[in-house]
């Protein structure tokens, strides 16, 4: 038996994880900002990083206030046409099952601000570079 947890521990209490103080709040709504996200919109979460499937009772909880069961790690971007342009923030984010909105056609999340996570936003960065590039190649390459 070990008394401790080794270092590839899954627990929510590792650095980085989101932890169960936040989840509650996620599922409360307390201190939360709702996050709505249209079809074209010019801010949009990017990323899930630290997913994390909600069981048991928390699960039920988490059903009960209409918010699925899994909470995650996002970037919220300002966008140009779905491009992520500048990082707005990082945000633990419980997804909503419905849509408030009259329409009923937006992505809803509840979420909390929290510690910027550079990794994250630099492989965000990267991967749209990256993209950019390869299409601008692309195109280069077949323009007469």
């Amino acid at each position: 038996m070990v008394p401790y947890d080794p270092p590839t521990s899954n627990n929510a209490s590792n650095s980085g994880d989101i932890g169960l103080e936040i989840i509650e709040r996620l599922i409360e709504g307390d201190g939360t900002r709702d996050l709505a996200f249209y079809d074209v919109s010019d801010h949009q979460l990017y990323g899930r990083k630290h997913h994390r499937r909600l069981t048991g009772d928390t699960a039920k909880r988490a059903a009960d206030a209409g918010c699925d069961a899994i909470v995650y790690q996002s970037v919220l971007w300002w966008c140009f046409v779905f491009i992520p342009i500048v990082p707005l923030g990082v945000f633990a984010v419980i997804p909503k099952l419905e849509c408030d909105d009259p329409d009923g056609d937006a992505d809803q999340y509840r979420g909390i601000p929290i510690d910027w996570d550079w990794r994250q936003i630099g492989l965000q960065y990267a991967i749209v570079t990256l993209a950019t590039l390869s299409i601008s190649g692309v195109a280069w390459l077949w323009w007469p």
